[in-house]
């Protein structure tokens, strides 16, 4: 028996994490840790970590949101982003963004290549749609870095037209 890829879901939604662990459940594909708190969400990654945080976790993939009630700068994406940036041996590991917060220059953050790196930028009332086929292929087709390069170009095109 292989083992399942590991899915980490946090945000402050109850509810969002519940529904995303829910709809990635039912693939039987994955395991979902659920965490409703950033103090467990960072509990949870530090026993994913491997070579004592100087290599890429061992988890598959990173689904969050924003905290309403922090800086930019102080959310749990960034701080994700700082840890993994410390060790040249580790290399990002893939996150989905899944939000009702669409301000641009939240979502520009968060879909720069050198900033946040955020494979998707999914809205919190349609992601249930295209959430399991992104994250299959994050996790089987390695797609994370060219699924950021896309969605960070439409971003700018966006940008540009008006």
């Amino acid at each position: 028996m292989s083992l399942k890829p590991v899915i980490l879901l946090y945000d402050l939604n109850n509810a969002l994490v519940d529904e995303c662990a829910t709809l990635i459940g039912q693939t039987g594909l994955y395991t979902a840790i659920n965490t409703y708190n950033e103090a467990n969400a960072v509990e949870a990654m530090q026993q994913y970590n491997r070579g004592f945080g100087l290599l890429t976790n061992k988890l598959s993939c990173i689904i969050t949101g924003w905290n309403r009630h922090k800086r930019p700068r102080d959310q749990f994406l960034f701080r994700l982003r700082a840890d993994e940036k410390r060790s040249p041996l580790r290399k990002p590991t893939p996150v989905i963004m899944i939000t009702e917060d669409h301000r641009y220059d939240l979502k520009l953050r968060a879909l720069d290549p050198t900033d946040g790196n955020v494979a998707a930028y999914l809205r919190d009332d349609e992601f249930q749609d295209s959430l399991i086929e992104t994250l299959h292929k994050i996790v089987y087709n390695r797609k994370a870095v060219e699924l950021n390069s896309v969605a960070y170009a439409q971003l700018r095109a966006e940008e540009e037209t008006e």
